[in-house]
Formats: structure tokens, sequence, C-alpha cells
């Protein structure tokens, strides 16, 4: 990735992905984040960007990222530190979002900077637009298919790129067309690969 793109992406205001239905606007560094995670997230679907409940009182209701995931649709709360809810309180959102057809995922700043998935998100990004020839991904994809999950060495080993490997897998996720396991290790030759 050229400087110039790595400059592009962090002062633009909006978030995009091939899972979302409509650019996403990016309020603060923390969202960002969130929404970087989500989109390299294997149980993400789509991304929407609608009206939903606000958990965090008013206005009632405010235009939010909701998250279509296998298990339901869920609005993305991003916060600095999750607020002391009551019983009722808790009872009274998740009222108001399910009869929205939601579920909340609150995501605060320990839980989205936790290490090393944050660092991994971020560097997996930062590759988005690294130029994946289609002979290189017809390579991986077929390696991938054969043979199943597997390491970013293992996968080089057997498809033999043309190209970075780990440049071409991280291009290939931010596509949403291959799934990288990044709360493990540190992005490198040991992180796990596998096809959607």
């Amino acid at each position: 990735m050229h400087g110039n793109q790595v400059s592009r992406k962090a002062a633009s205001t909006s978030f995009t992905s091939p899972k979302c239905t409509v650019a996403i606007p990016i309020g603060s560094a923390l969202q960002r984040d969130a929404l970087l995670q989500a989109g390299l997230d294997a149980a993400v679907r789509a991304i929407h960007y609608r009206k939903a409940p606000n958990p965090y009182g008013t206005p009632a209701m405010v235009k939010s990222a909701v998250l279509e995931r296998i298990d339901g649709d869920f609005l993305l709360a991003v916060c600095v530190m999750r607020p002391a809810r009551t019983d009722d309180q808790h009872v009274r959102l998740a009222d108001q979002l399910e009869s929205n057809g939601l579920r909340l995922l609150e995501r605060d700043a320990a839980d989205i900077r936790c290490e090393p998935l944050c660092s991994n998100a971020r560097a997996v990004w930062y590759n988005e637009r690294f130029p994946v020839s289609v002979h290189n991904r017809l390579k991986i994809a077929a390696v991938l298919a054969e043979d199943g999950p597997q390491s970013i060495h293992d996968l080089e080993e057997r498809a033999r790129p043309t190209c970075d490997v780990i440049a071409a897998v991280c291009a290939l996720a931010c596509e949403a067309l291959v799934d990288l396991d990044l709360s493990e290790v540190p992005l490198g030759a040991r992180t796990i690969v596998r096809a959607r």
C-alpha cells in the first residue's frame, strides 16, 4: 500500500467494505477500529446503517451500524466504558431493541483495543489495496479448497504465489474472500486462513 492510500484511509470519515450495504459514517477512532474488526469477522455477513434505538439515552432513535451476523442482527454500540445500567434499564433497552429486530453488541475501548486483534485488523486493512493477480487468487483458492484451513506459512508452501502471501491474504480478507484468525497470534506465518 502506498503512503497516500494509508493517509486517505486514516482521514476517511466513513467505512466501506464488501459487507457494507452503504458507507458507514465514522464518529471516532474507536468506532473505526470496531468497524475494521467487524468487516473481517467471519460471523458478520453484512453491515447496515439504519435507525435503531439509542442505548445511551436521548435522542431515542439514532442512525447506527447494525451487524447482520449468523446469529441475528445486532446494534453495534461503541463506548469508551460500558455504562452502569439497572436491571430495569437492561430490560427496557432489550425490549426496545427486540421491537426493532435487534440485539445489543456493546463494545468498549478495552474490548476493541484488545491485542492482538486490534493491531491485526489494522494491519490487514493496511493491505486492502494490495494487487493480487488472478493467477495468485486462483492458486490460493485452489489450495484452500483442496486442503482446508491452514497457516499462511503452509498456504505459501502449497500455493507458491508470486507475491507477498501475507499482503495477498490480507487483501483477499478485505474483499471478504477469505477469513483470517486474528485473535490468537500476531499477523504472520502462523495466522490461520480459511476459505469463505
